[in-house]
């Protein structure tokens, strides 16, 4: 029961946040459960497919608790890379493969790419916690502080 406490709180936080930041983590949820389902399926991918859902099985268990551990700051991008770039080193050398059917290789590229954009901004949120932008993102909008 304490986890689900953990996600809702998390996801809490990330909707008291913009739209935009809103329709991202939706769209990032949604390319992370739903784009390992082709690979899945299809015999010669299917650990890619596992990889895959192992890694968004891992943030998905990751991040509540570490929002718990470092509160909605920009430290929050931290797992992303963690798990992410690994991720992406493994679909890199699996490339050849992962290119053959058609609908796999369009599924692979919205991952790819939906990835590397949060990969970037995710840089940019680390590098100005570093610099000391350490302030919650959503703290003005919590009730009760």
């Amino acid at each position: 029961m304490d986890y689900l406490n953990h996600v809702l709180e998390f996801v809490g936080a990330v909707f008291r946040q913009s739209l935009l930041v809103q329709v991202w983590f939706v769209w990032m949820t949604l390319v992370i459960i739903v784009l390992p389902s082709p690979l899945l399926w299809h015999r010669g991918l299917r650990l890619d497919g596992l990889v895959a859902a192992v890694a968004g099985l891992a943030l998905a268990v990751l991040m509540p608790y570490w929002h718990m551990e470092v509160g909605y700051t920009r430290l929050i991008a931290l797992p992303h890379f963690i798990v992410w770039v690994p991720l992406l080193a493994w679909m890199y050398r699996r490339r050849k493969h992962l290119a053959s059917p058609p609908l796999v290789r369009w599924m692979v590229l919205i991952f790819v790419v939906t990835t590397l954009v949060c990969l970037a901004f995710d840089a940019v949120d680390i590098a100005r916690f570093i610099l000391g932008e350490r302030a919650l993102l959503a703290a003005q909008n919590i009730p009760g502080k």
